[in-house]
């Protein structure tokens, strides 16, 4: 009586492949213009400009532009979605799963709700003996 496979499992894995591989080849494309440690514009990969994107966000930057004919610096402090993101990839941790696909409890409350299961499963065992 074990789980029934969906019928459009093994379409959905391959798809699910290839559009990864799709993004992975795409990625690798030196298609982006970004400046260098001197300044200097230089190509970088699709990749490459995502990560500094990501770093310059969980850092914090500042941004001119033009309002009203004046320019104007507009400072963004660092977003700790972003800050939050580099510590994970740079201690190896996996990607968080994505809430909206159904299991939308955190990792901290699995586990407190299998730390209750225990402990009730030993009262249980300690009242019946």
């Amino acid at each position: 009586m074990g789980k029934k496979k969906k019928p459009n499992h093994g379409k959905l894995t391959r798809a699910g492949q290839l559009l990864s591989q799709f993004v992975r080849d795409i990625s690798l494309e030196k298609t982006e213009l970004i400046k260098d440690a001197n300044g200097e514009d230089r190509m970088a990969s699709k990749a490459e400009a995502l990560a500094r994107m990501i770093w310059q966000r969980g850092l914090g930057f500042t941004e001119q532009k033009v309002i009203d004919g004046v320019l104007t610096d507009i400072e963004h402090a660092p977003d700790r979605v972003y800050v939050g993101m580099l510590w994970d990839r740079m201690e190896g941790r996996a990607p968080l799963m994505n809430p909206e696909k159904g299991n939308k409890r955190t990792i901290a409350d699995r586990i407190t709700e299998q730390g209750k299961k225990r402990i009730n499963k030993l009262s249980d065992s300690s009242l019946k003996s």
